[in-house]
């Protein structure tokens, strides 16, 4: 990523330490894992995203229910917010990461502005339990993923609890098309450029600017030269994509600012 010219990492996905193992890593391993990271960045911002299972990613130490439509069932923040434990112990090791850099937590698939109210009352549960075990914690910002319709649709309201937010593309398109892009049959329907993918996104930028929170969009689509064009034209000021992709999107920008586009 440094190589490339990142600037930080923009989402990292925190359940693939958790799926090359046999069981739930406990606190001070995940500690490890994060401070890695933060330790490589060498003091640039890292936005960490709490454990997102279920639809394609199963752990194999967790028994998901088989279900007809799991990418509409039972996963992400929704598995989080059941299994409570587990969730309460990766925001601890979140928080406890925030002491050796900068850090930023993000949680995955909100749908409703309950489930964002939910999932901040137990950070902050978290949160008080460490300081009164003397941590002394700096600021963490948190913000929800935008991936969802529903999401999308009530930003504005998502706002008022979310400092900041990430749309996630890839989940995102395939909500608002009901296309499974990886259903060859129909992957040819999946557009990240179709207008309503771009009016949804638009909105959520002005809900964001609105409310005056930070806005990034990571997922396949910010990689790609039109569809990073089209997010450019609509407002998105920070991307986040894979570090091969860095160069070439960069230098896209800067043809941009320089009106040579």
């Amino acid at each position: 990523i440094l190589e490339a010219g990142g600037e930080g990492v923009g989402l990292y996905r925190t359940e693939f330490p958790f799926l090359i193992r046999s069981d739930f890593p406990n606190e001070e391993e995940q500690l490890e894992i994060y401070g890695k990271i933060l330790a490589a960045l060498g003091g640039l911002p890292a936005t960490l995203r709490t454990l997102d299972i279920g639809g394609d990613k199963n752990l194999p130490y967790l028994s998901l229910p088989r279900e007809e439509n799991p990418h509409l069932g039972w996963r992400s923040i929704r598995v989080s917010l059941d299994l409570e434990e587990p969730f309460r112990i990766q925001l601890r090791a979140l928080l406890r990461a925030s002491l050796l850099g900068p850090v930023r937590i993000v949680f995955p698939m909100i749908s409703t502005v309950d489930e964002l109210r939910r999932a901040r009352e137990i950070l902050e549960q978290e949160r008080r339990s460490l300081v009164a075990l003397g941590h002394a914690l700096p600021p963490v910002p948190v913000g929800a993923m935008i991936e969802v319709p529903s999401a999308a649709l009530c930003a504005d309201r998502m706002a008022e609890l979310a400092d900041f937010f990430s749309i996630g593309t890839n989940d995102l398109v395939q909500y608002l098309l009901a296309v499974d892009r990886a259903n060859r049959r129909v992957a040819h329907l999946y557009d990240p450029l179709h207008p309503t993918v771009l009016d949804v996104i638009a909105g959520v930028v002005d809900a964001a600017r609105h409310r005056g929170r930070p806005l990034s969009v990571c997922g396949e689509m910010a990689g790609r030269p039109l569809g990073a064009a089209a997010l450019l034209a609509v407002g998105v000021e920070e991307l986040s994509l894979s570090p091969g992709a860095l160069p070439r999107t960069r230098r896209l920008i800067q043809l941009a600012d320089a009106g040579r586009l």
